[in-house]
């Protein structure tokens, strides 16, 4: 990780990100990475802040071979999906319940003193919504910036349907209400021709504000809406398979009872 991030900064990047998107209690319960005396929280902040060392380290390592007369590259801190990317059916309908997960992911990027924290991938306004809400109980500030997840055929739309502008929007005011630095707002994870078909509808909305435009696609080799498709098979074969062993774990043949 560390070497990547290296290459990326000597290809010219002036900011990289944690290594850190899957860092999320809901993935280390998935993964067996809990035990009775490891908390999915506790497990999550050790990663999160494994992958700032790393970006620290990659810069540090930089920093004695780079170009000295350029800016000091800056750490963005992933604040990812709390669950699989893209669907969101699978994000939670309450807020606060997203806040509470949130909390200890935004907390340790902050306690690790990462330059910029990125919220990316975000596939609801809810999710973004729930992150500057957490900033503003933690009372410590930081660059924000919130890059949300558009569908392939209706750039207009999140993942969720909600439109892009009206998301936009509502981010660029709550921000403004909460007074929370909200450096850059966009799309990232889409197609590319998403994301330049987007443009528009990200400069009217950042249109008259301080707020920056940000972007950076995906070049899939399916589309997500087929990911999403493929995914969605998986899971209902799993539900089945599931459904079966419950079946014959709990069927008793009574004939054969003696």
């Amino acid at each position: 990780v560390e070497s990547i991030h290296f290459d990326y900064l000597a290809a010219g990047c002036n900011v990289i990100t944690t290594n850190s998107f899957v860092a999320v209690p809901q993935r280390m319960i998935e993964c067996g990475l809990t035990s009775q005396n490891i908390s999915a929280n506790f497990r999550a902040a050790v990663l999160i802040r494994a992958s700032v060392d790393r970006a620290r380290a990659a810069i540090a390592k930089y920093d004695d071979v780079g170009d000295h007369s350029k800016k000091r590259p800056l750490i963005a801190g992933s604040i990812p999906p709390l669950t699989e990317c893209y669907i969101s059916e699978k994000v939670s309908a309450s807020v606060d319940d997203l806040m509470s997960e949130y909390q200890i992911i935004v907390s340790t990027l902050l306690d690790c003193e990462v330059d910029i924290l990125l919220a990316e991938t975000l596939s609801t306004t809810r999710e973004a919504l729930a992150i500057l809400r957490v900033l503003s109980l933690l009372r410590k500030t930081r660059p924000i910036w919130i890059s949300f997840t558009i569908k392939d055929d209706v750039y207009t739309n999140l993942r969720s349907d909600e439109s892009l502008e009206g998301a936009c929007q509502s981010i660029i005011k709550e921000a403004v209400s909460l007074s929370i630095p909200l450096e850059a707002i966009g799309v990232n994870c889409s197609t590319p021709s998403a994301i330049s078909n987007a443009m528009p509808i990200l400069k009217k909305a950042v249109h008259g504000t301080s707020t920056k435009i940000l972007a950076y696609g995906n070049c899939f080799q399916t589309t997500t809406s087929e990911w999403i498709e493929e995914s969605s098979v998986e899971d209902n074969a799993k539900e089945k398979s599931d459904r079966e062993k419950a079946i014959n774990c709990c069927s008793h043949d009574y004939d054969k009872e003696g």
